[in-house]
């Protein structure tokens, strides 16, 4: 049944029961005596300010037979919700719904396999187990009479604990009369906790359905798979002294010391594991017990990497004789991460979570393909980049609107930053523009096996770089930036976007001449055309004089100028250059700043072979002279 149904079954059974209880309290004639003496008490001494008694008791007659009108009402409405859950039911029956195989097998266990087996939901870390089964029970169960207890074993290391959550969720669930009577004003909670029911597992409705998700969390078992050394020796402090037989008696000690403590570790880890396994047996009997004697259909949902294929074949399949299904991460396990790190995450803006409902399915389909293209198969990156993007929105929704294609940009810069990070790859990403073209940046600098990856995105053409102050942030642990405002105004103001995009579709340089073009847009070029040099050379002169002042303040000198754009081509190089690119961008410097030598402490290439170059050149014209 869905929350509005248990939402108006939980209105009305309140109201039946302060309704019931109206009508009853005048058939109690210890209670009826007492309000009737106080009423004329208090009609005698002229406190009723003119209203007899005998208007009072018509009056609560009239409400009366109101109340008995309510009732039958609220009853005709059970009833209605009754007739018409069972009727969606049917329609919802898997006779007219086109099941997968793992909806067919869950299925025909909860409805028709004997209850002498479970039934194990395995995967790895996000692929969705809970996703798949909490969708299975919403489409099949949504409005079945048939209880569903949902179990998190989350430390629940010991029978007891198992079985007080149990009764706990029994009680929640208990829609008996003497559940309704806590509802009645005044008298119900205490009268309610005389007479509630002592629930055991023969409470257990019959037909009953148990998820016992996260059961591999029951213990920390697992949870690192890191084994750290108590004592882990790192050479002898002895290698550079001579070696006497009193430094080597001293080392032999050493090496005794370090094999006891290391020794004393394993069985401790040994004890610890198989006290955690323990746990599990135990967690495990009592599944067995429901299903063999309390003919239970029970669900685990359990984490393969934590316990292992061996626990689960051993323990599942053997002791319980579980009918198994590994749930593989595909589609549905992104769709789970993005809808569920949506449904946790909290807006001060009700709109901002509609719109970002509707933007994150779009950025899930899409990312679909750019994932699964990676080969990638790591889903707390996933998650990571998710929950990054969401906090990071959430965070800039008090200083700006967003459109699509923003939202899209910052998933994707977070992602790309997310991944270099991992591959230790993130070089030159301080040196990407905020708001330039993302493809054509990694292009630049060559990041091209993510590059690949994002050539699937349908979006590639439009995903700008959003800066790592935005986009980095919360990935690098790094404080909240204090000039939103203005790293969300530079992105908008960018405007070589546009050229970006035509050097990455197009190799025309004739639609280049009229551009101001950055040394970013000369390299990307003359890589892709290294046979056009008469047009990389045409292309240099026009924008050499632009580029030698882009970004640079007014007041420096030619070679401090000079300096600071081979630095940057430094930089580029990273990416590859065609034959000859440097011979004639150094020539076009030279004849337009007369720059012949520029210092060169720390031994720079770049700034090394022009130095060179401009030798060269000054000895040719010395010679022709």
């Amino acid at each position: 049944m869905d929350h509005k149904h248990d939402t108006l079954k939980e209105f009305l059974k309140k109201v039946l029961v302060v309704l019931f209880a109206y009508i009853l309290v005048y058939e109690i004639k210890p209670i009826r005596s007492v309000v009737s003496s106080i009423l004329k008490f208090v009609e005698d001494k002229n406190l009723l300010f003119g209203i007899k008694v005998t208007d009072i008791s018509n009056l609560y007659m009239l409400l009366r037979v109101f109340a008995i009108v309510c009732i039958a009402i609220c009853i005709a409405i059970l009833i209605f919700m009754k007739l018409y859950l069972w009727f969606r039911n049917y329609r919802n029956s898997r006779k007219d719904v086109q099941l997968s195989p793992f909806e067919d097998s869950l299925y025909r266990y909860l409805e028709n396999t004997p209850n002498s087996k479970g039934y194990l939901v395995t995967g790895e870390w996000g692929s969705g187990k809970t996703y798949v089964v909490n969708e299975f029970f919403k489409q099949h169960y949504k409005f079945s009479n048939k209880r569903v207890y949902r179990i998190s074993c989350f430390g629940l290391d010991s029978r007891s604990l198992v079985l007080n959550e149990i009764k706990n969720q029994i009680q929640i669930n208990d829609n008996s009369i003497i559940n309704w009577i806590q509802y009645i004003p005044a008298i119900g909670k205490p009268l309610y906790g005389i007479l509630k029911n002592s629930y055991s597992l023969k409470s257990i409705p019959k037909g009953s359905i148990f998820v016992f998700d996260d059961f591999e969390r029951i213990t920390s078992l697992g949870i690192a798979n890191q084994n750290n050394k108590v004592y882990q020796r790192r050479g002898s402090m002895f290698n550079t002294l001579s070696r006497t037989k009193e430094f080597d008696d001293i080392n032999k000690e050493f090496k005794k010391v370090a094999n006891a403590l290391n020794q004393s570790q394993k069985e401790n880890e040994l004890i610890t594991t198989t006290d955690n396994l323990q746990k599990y047996n135990v967690v495990t009997g009592l599944i067995n017990e429901l299903i063999d004697i309390y003919k239970i259909n029970v669900v685990i949902i359990c984490n393969v990497d934590i316990l292992g294929y061996d626990y689960i074949d051993k323990v599942f399949r053997g002791k319980l004789d579980c009918i198994t299904y590994n749930k593989t991460v595909d589609e549905d396990s992104l769709k789970s991460i993005f809808k569920s790190s949506l449904k946790n995450q909290v807006f001060e803006n009700k709109n901002l979570k509609k719109d970002l409902e509707r933007v994150t399915d779009k950025i899930s389909m899409d990312f679909e393909k750019v994932w699964f293209l990676s080969g990638n198969n790591n889903l707390r990156q996933v998650k990571s980049v998710v929950q990054a993007f969401l906090d990071t929105v959430n965070m800039l929704s008090s200083k700006a609107r967003f459109k699509d294609s923003y939202l899209f940009s910052l998933f994707y810069s977070i992602y790309v930053i997310r991944i270099l990070r991992d591959e230790n790859n993130l070089e030159y990403l301080e040196y990407f523009p905020n708001g330039g073209n993302l493809a054509f940046y990694l292009a630049s600098y060559n990041k091209k096996t993510l590059l690949s990856s994002l050539t699937s995105s349908n979006h590639l053409n439009d995903l700008k770089w959003t800066g790592i102050p935005i986009a980095g942030f919360w990935l690098f642990n790094m404080k909240k930036p204090r000039n939103i405002k203005s790293y969300i105004q530079s992105y908008s103001d960018y405007k070589y976007d546009a050229l970006e995009l035509k050097l990455l579709q197009d190799n025309d340089s004739r639609k280049l001449l009229d551009e101001e073009l950055l040394l970013e847009h000369l390299f990307f070029f003359s890589k892709k055309n290294d046979k056009k040099v008469e047009e990389i050379a045409l292309l240099i002169e026009n924008n050499i004089e632009f580029i030698l002042n882009y970004g640079n303040q007014d007041d420096l000198t030619k070679e401090e100028k000079v300096r600071i754009l081979f630095l940057k081509v430094d930089r580029l190089l990273t990416g590859g250059y065609p034959t000859g690119f440097l011979d004639m961008l150094y020539s076009s410097i030279f004849s337009h700043t007369e720059v012949e030598f520029i210092k060169n402490g720390n031994k720079n290439r770049v700034l090394s072979d022009y130095n060179q170059f401009v030798e060269r050149k000054k000895n040719n014209n010395e010679f022709l002279n």
